[in-house]
Order: C-alpha cells, then sequence, then structure tokens
C-alpha cells in the first residue's frame, strides 16, 4: 500500500515538476535563416549586451567580435539572399562565425547556471550550492568595491597597505 502511494505521489510530482520548468522557460531566438532574421538576432543580442541585459557581462574586447562576427555574416547573406542559396565555403563560414557568437555569449550569459560542491565551514560535510553567472558577477563586483572602499580609508590615515606609503 504504502508503495502504491510512493507511485502515485511520483506520478503526480513529475508533471507538476516538469510545468513549474516551463514557467520559468525562454524561448530561444529564432534560426537567422535569412538576412532580415539575421538582422533581428542582431538587433536584440546587441540589446542584451547593454547594461542590465542577459548578455550585460560581455566585455569590450568579445563585443567587438560579436558585432565582427555578425558583419561578416550580414555580408555572407548579401551574397546569397539564405543559407539555402549559399555553396558549402560560405555555409561552413556562416557556421564558423555563428559559433564564435554563441561561445561567447554562452560563456557570458546571466541565466547560465554554475554549481558547486563545496565543504561547509568547520564540517568535513561538503554542500552543493548553485548560483547564476549574473549573481556570481554582481558578488565579485561588490566584492571588489569593498576592498577598494577599505583601501581608501586605509590610505586616508596613511596605513601599512597604502600603495603610495614607503
Amino acid at each position: 500500500m504504502k508503495s502504491l502511494c510512493l507511485l502515485l505521489a511520483m506520478m503526480i510530482a513529475i508533471p507538476a515538476g516538469a510545468a513549474v520548468a516551463r514557467e520559468n522557460y525562454v524561448e530561444p531566438d529564432k534560426n537567422a535563416d535569412s538576412r532580415e532574421k539575421l538582422a533581428d538576432v542582431a538587433a536584440n543580442v546587441r540589446k542584451e549586451m547593454q547594461q542590465g541585459g542577459r548578455f550585460q557581462y560581455v566585455n569590450p574586447r568579445e563585443r567587438d567580435t560579436v558585432n565582427a562576427k555578425f558583419s561578416e555574416m550580414d555580408a555572407l547573406f548579401g551574397r546569397s539572399g539564405s543559407v539555402a542559396q549559399m555553396n558549402d565555403d560560405q555555409k561552413t563560414r556562416l557556421f564558423n562565425a555563428q559559433e564564435v557568437i554563441n561561445s561567447i555569449l554562452t560563456d557570458r550569459d546571466s541565466d547560465r547556471l554554475i554549481c558547486k560542491n563545496e565543504p561547509i565551514m568547520g564540517s568535513h560535510v561538503r554542500s552543493k550550492t548553485c548560483r547564476t553567472y549574473g549573481d556570481e558577477q554582481a558578488r565579485n563586483s561588490v566584492s571588489a568595491k569593498d576592498m577598494l572602499d577599505r583601501e581608501a580609508v586605509v590610505c586616508k590615515h596613511n596605513g601599512p597597505f597604502c600603495p603610495n606609503v614607503r
């Protein structure tokens, strides 16, 4: 009887979990198989690379690379019109440019989940913690700001760690 109740509970919980997962699902950008669709995708990605966007942590060098690869892809579409009309060499170049963009954006995606198995302070027991890349970056910037603020206070009083004091 217990196993039947457990099985029934699992059968109810699994679809409920899937419904919650679908609720948080964000539809990815559509395939850019024409110049017009590429322009829409590129505009969306550029918007998301701004402060507060999903890809806000893309650094300036990577941003230049993304923009250059979008320009390269646009030029390929300008010559052919669509992927269906491209020859194999053009398709390969398009694919390679797309992969460069995808690798940068995947690495700098604020929503990317990072999980670590770390020991609990004062214990040999390990605990799994998961945070988004955006949370990690925000946490790091707060820590860096705190360090600069503390250094400013120490230097104001000519402390031993002030760079100008010898």
